[in-house]
């Protein structure tokens, strides 16, 4: 099987899962949202990032290394497995009683403790989880599934279980516990592929292990400071209510990397194979930059003109004041994009080192430009602080991808973000002609019309400037037939 084969199923397969997830995370969002109320959402929000960080605490970057050495070494894939599940669990417990007791040292309401404290199963649940096996292998139909059926039992949990805003306990045990039954269902699942795990105590072992991916676990922690940091500090320093109105900004900001994500998963191992043929690295290279970036400025796009009305469609008027950050982030999500295309390949290029500097100097730019912005304008200078700190990782990422591989693809680049100007600037322009184009007030509406004057603006955009040719993508199509 070719690797434009292998790649294209991959996409396929996490494609069909991501869509179907991307689907019920939204109506499971939407659900909770309007049940809980601003207020209860942000609860909830906050408790996810807290623990967000405990679960850094858990993977220490272990799932990447194993990724890596799989695909060079499918044979070591059960052995590296079991020192991979019995060191995270381990983790997992201590970590967990050193959470537990930090959360009830807080000065907040006992509901939010509680809350805290519910959602901690899940760092178990990340412990035992194998999705690594199963990408290095290039088995993504196996992610897939799990993946599916993980939504949708969480979707059903929600709609039957969630009501009011007295639930947001009840919210964080669906959560909570899905991760678990999750990595149930992959142990049996590798059990039947390959041999039940065993626990494996080897601290020599351990210790080679850690020493290379813990440059991947602070890379790792400073992408938290990107994705989390700012919701743990508007916890501390906004109203609950505030607090609520971002955790929807930031669900709809992760259901926007859906796709670039999906696209990393699938390229990852050829990259990683790749390393060390200069000439089939930079064509595999190309390809991959060009596929993250058109998708990516597209939902950026998308995202900033049709802010108001994706708030409408999705959590109702309740929400409307999370406008303008969102927009902010919706800009932050090109950067994010050039980011996956230029940085991510260097972890499985043993530059891990090089991608951490770069993630931490953004990671700590986040921090201070949080501390400063969020007390004088709250979450749209929270949004706007992301947006810097992005920025600042793809400087240095854009520096080590060049000393990597010899170019950082400006072309590619330059030709996706125009195409998202024009498309953002063309739809505006029409819905300024059309008054009830873009109207907030028939959010539906404006979704859809807006969206698919958008998408047709883009098209034409990519088409005329180059940056994807039909010859290359019926190529990959045909190759997958």
């Amino acid at each position: 099987m070719t690797a434009g084969r292998r790649i294209f199923l991959n996409i396929r397969a996490l494609g069909m899962a991501r869509v179907a997830t991307l689907l019920s995370g939204l109506v499971t969002t939407a659900w909770t949202a309007r049940a809980l109320g601003p207020e209860g959402f942000g609860v909830l929000g906050f408790g996810t990032s807290m623990l967000a960080y405990a679960a850094l605490f858990v993977n220490l970057g272990l799932s990447t290394y194993a990724v890596r050495e799989i695909a060079r070494e499918p044979e070591r894939a059960t052995e590296l497995a079991d020192h991979v599940l019995t060191l995270r669990t381990l983790l997992a417990v201590v970590v967990g009683g050193l959470y537990a007791a930090f959360v009830l040292t807080l000065d907040k309401p006992a509901l939010v403790k509680a809350v805290l404290l519910v959602q901690a199963v899940q760092l178990l649940g990340n412990a035992l989880v194998l999705d690594f096996v199963y990408q290095a292998t290039e088995r993504m139909g196996v992610i897939a599934v799990r993946e599916i059926g993980t939504s949708l039992g969480i979707m059903v949990a929600m709609l039957a279980l969630v009501r009011g805003p007295d639930d947001v306990a009840v919210a964080a045990a669906i959560t909570g516990g899905s991760f678990l039954v999750n990595a149930v269902l992959m142990l049996i699942r590798f059990s039947r592929d390959f041999r039940p795990p065993r626990p494996r105590v080897d601290l020599k072992v351990w210790g080679g292990i850690l020493k290379v991916s813990a440059p991947m676990a602070v890379s790792v922690f400073a992408w938290a400071l990107f994705s989390h940091l700012d919701l743990v500090m508007l916890g501390f320093l906004v109203p609950q209510h505030d607090v609520g109105l971002y955790a929807a900004d930031t669900k709809l900001l992760v259901l926007s990397l859906t796709a670039g994500n999906i696209v990393m998963s699938a390229f990852m191992p050829q990259l990683a194979a790749a390393y060390g043929d200069a000439d089939g690295l930079r064509e595999r290279m190309r390809d991959y930059a060009t596929t993250m970036l058109s998708i990516g400025m597209l939902i950026s796009a998308g995202g900033v003109t049709l802010a108001p009305a994706i708030l409408g469609v999705v959590y109702g008027p309740a929400y409307a004041p999370a406008a303008d950050a969102l927009r902010l982030l919706m800009v932050s999500v090109a950067v994010v994009h050039v980011n996956l295309a230029l940085g991510n390949p260097l972890l499985v290029w043993h530059r891990q080192t090089a991608y951490m500097g770069a993630i931490l100097a953004g990671g700590v730019v986040n921090a201070a430009l949080n501390t400063v912005l969020i007390p004088r304008w709250g979450i749209e200078g929270s949004a706007a602080a992301t947006i810097v700190a992005e920025l600042t990782a793809m400087t240095g990422l854009a520096w080590q991808h060049r000393r990597a591989v010899g170019q950082i693809h400006l072309g590619i680049i330059g030709r996706a973000a125009l195409c998202g100007v024009l498309a953002v600037a063309a739809t505006l322009a029409l819905g300024h002609a059309i008054p009830g184009l873009l109207d907030p007030h028939r959010p539906l509406l404006a979704v859809l019309g807006g969206g698919a004057t958008l998408v047709t603006v883009y098209a034409l955009a990519v088409l005329m400037t180059g940056l994807v040719r039909p010859s290359r993508l019926r190529r990959l199509i045909e190759a997958a037939a």
